[in-house]
């Protein structure tokens, strides 16, 4: 194993974004860039006390989990037949020092299907073991030694301490509230024919809602396995050609045939109102609004208590990311390099724009928040967006990195251009 040599950084020319950026405004902008490269300066200047950097080998195809300063890894097989790896590495926290792996062992899970996820003190896998059947099952390994606790069909989600699983066949559908530490049923729930929506706190599934074709819909407690509320939907359509979403304490019903959106309240399944809507692609919470992605791109805001229309924008598409009443969006195009801005969630005005960043997939839902884009001979520049503040700060240039980066509280994970994982404590 090698430790990556980052070298100085240098005041390189960047280079030039992949298509202009919108202008929403000047000024902000003329700052960001101002502030970029001065940032980019004074960082070559000085060199950065105790950057930690390493690599973590691992061959193409390999899924990788950076969490809490660990990184999990399911390494492929190469041939089907086989099992994959699945291991654990420790990261240094000092610089020089190698990674450590702590375990390995065999598992019957194709990589190219496999999902890895952290929950409590076990690392979730689930994926194919690429039999002709295509069942998914999910693995539960103990986090400190690998060994398996359990394992069942389909995917759990996290519901407070504990999972849900759903178990279905032949039309039936059974709901299963599993206990982590030992992967046994605390409770089981049938549900009717027809949609099943779950509804998320912080920390995972607090409500099952179930919408049937011929009867009415119901909202059950997802932490006790018990039915709260049952009332039929006055909406205009019915459920054959209605699609339903949970968004925050909202059901949310919208009539494909006749383009109207109606919001149900969860606690009661009371109509709250009724609006007309163009075909939309998604809904999401933005701060106290609703936020919804349509079909062509373009953003509107909706009051949740009234349906009314508070801003809309058909320039942005929204990438997920909020902090302190404001959101990250970018502009719509093809590829993954697209001009940022930062927009103010209450009045959908342009704070800032960002020019053209990668975001980073987050595991830490209030950790820092890492841009990447190309830096020139084959090295990426990293940004920390803050997005509160409505301003990118230039951190680092890293080298010989393809993209795919996550981040966590700690750390920021990148593949290389030779397949492996390069792991950086980026300087804050």
């Amino acid at each position: 194993m090698t430790v990556i040599d980052l070298g100085e950084l240098r005041d390189d020319p960047l280079p030039p974004p992949s298509g202009p950026a919108p202008r929403a405004v000047g000024r902000p902008l003329r700052l960001a860039v101002v502030l970029a490269l001065t940032l980019l300066a004074s960082t070559a200047a000085a060199p950065v006390a105790q950057r930690v950097a390493a690599v973590v080998p691992a061959p193409l195809g390999t899924v990788a989990l950076l969490h809490d300063g660990e990184v999990f890894l399911l390494e492929p097989s190469g041939t089907a037949a086989a099992p994959g790896w699945l291991s654990a590495w420790t990261v240094p926290t000092s610089a020089g020092a190698r990674p450590v792996r702590r375990w390995q062992m065999p598992v019957p899970v194709v990589s190219g299907s496999a999902q890895l996820r952290r929950h409590a003190d076990l690392l979730l896998l689930t994926g194919s073991s690429g039999r002709l059947d295509g069942e998914y099952r999910t693995f539960a390994h103990d986090r400190d030694t690998g060994r398996v606790r359990w394992q069942r069909t389909g995917s759990g989600r996290p519901a407070g301490p504990d999972l849900l699983f759903e178990d279905g066949a032949d039309g039936r559908m059974t709901i299963n509230s599993v206990d982590p530490s030992s992967g046994r049923d605390r409770w089981s729930m049938p549900v009717p024919a027809g949609m099943v929506l779950f509804s998320s706190a912080a920390d995972g599934v607090d409500r099952i809602v179930t919408v049937r074709p011929d009867g009415p819909a119901e909202v059950w407690d997802a932490r006790r396995g018990v039915r709260l509320h049952t009332a039929p939907l006055d909406h205009e359509g019915t459920p054959s050609n209605t699609g339903f979403d949970v968004v925050g304490d909202l059901l949310l019903a919208f009539a494909g045939n006749s383009g109207r959106l109606t919001g149900f309240g969860l606690d009661g399944l009371d109509r709250r109102w009724e609006v007309p809507l163009t075909t939309p692609v998604f809904f999401v919470a933005c701060g106290p609004l609703l936020c919804v992605q349509g079909e062509a791109g373009g953003v509107r805001a909706l009051d949740p208590a009234t349906g009314r229309t508070v801003w809309r924008d058909n320039r942005w598409e929204l990438s997920g990311t909020e902090r302190g009443g404001r959101m990250l969006a970018s502009g719509l195009g093809r590829g993954v390099w697209h001009p940022l801005v930062v927009l103010d969630v209450a009045s959908g005005r342009v704070a800032a724009e960002l020019d053209v960043w990668n975001v980073a997939a987050s595991r830490s839902p209030d950790g820092p928040v890492f841009g990447v884009r190309p830096a020139g001979d084959g090295r990426m520049l990293v940004a920390e967006l803050d997005v509160a503040a409505a301003r990118a700060r230039v951190r680092d240039v890293l080298p010989a990195v393809s993209g795919d980066c996550q981040s966590d509280a700690q750390l920021l994970l990148c593949r290389l251009m030779d397949g492996r994982f390069g792991v950086w404590r980026v300087p804050r």
